[in-house]
C-alpha cells in the first residue's frame, strides 16, 4: 500500500500559517458579497494593531502591500478567493478543505464575528 497524498493538507496548513490570510478568510466567511481591497486592508490593519496591543497600530501601507503581492495571490491561486484587479474586489469562492480548520483557528486567534448594524 502506497503513501497517501498529503500535498493538499500541506498546502492548506501552509495557507493558514499567516495571520493575515486567516483573518481574511474569517472576514470573508461572514460577508456575502465582494469586498474591496481597501475594506480588507482596513479590517486587517485594525485587527493587527489590536493583536500588537498597547495602542500600537499596524502600518496600513505595509498591510496593503502584503495583501496585494503575497496573500491575495496565494488565496486566488488555490481557488479560495477571486480577486478582480480591475475593480479592486475580493470574493470568497471555495473553502472546501479548509473550512474544517477555520472554526478552530478563529477560536484560537480570538476572532469575533463582526456584528451587523441594522
Amino acid at each position: 500500500m502506497g503513501e497517501p497524498d498529503t500535498s493538499r493538507l500541506t498546502e492548506t496548513l501552509d495557507l493558514l500559517t499567516h495571520p493575515y490570510r486567516r483573518y481574511m478568510l474569517y472576514y470573508l466567511t461572514y460577508e456575502s458579497e465582494e469586498i474591496s481591497v481597501d475594506t480588507l486592508t482596513t479590517a486587517i490593519t485594525e485587527w493587527a494593531g489590536d493583536q500588537m496591543g498597547e495602542g500600537r497600530s499596524a502600518d496600513r501601507k505595509a498591510v496593503e502591500t502584503a495583501l496585494r503581492h503575497t496573500h491575495l495571490p496565494k488565496l486566488a491561486d488555490m481557488g479560495i478567493v477571486s480577486f478582480r484587479l480591475d475593480r479592486e474586489l475580493v470574493e470568497l469562492r471555495d473553502t472546501d478543505g479548509i473550512d474544517q480548520f477555520l472554526a478552530d483557528t478563529a477560536r484560537i486567534d480570538g476572532y469575533v464575528q463582526p456584528v451587523a448594524i441594522d
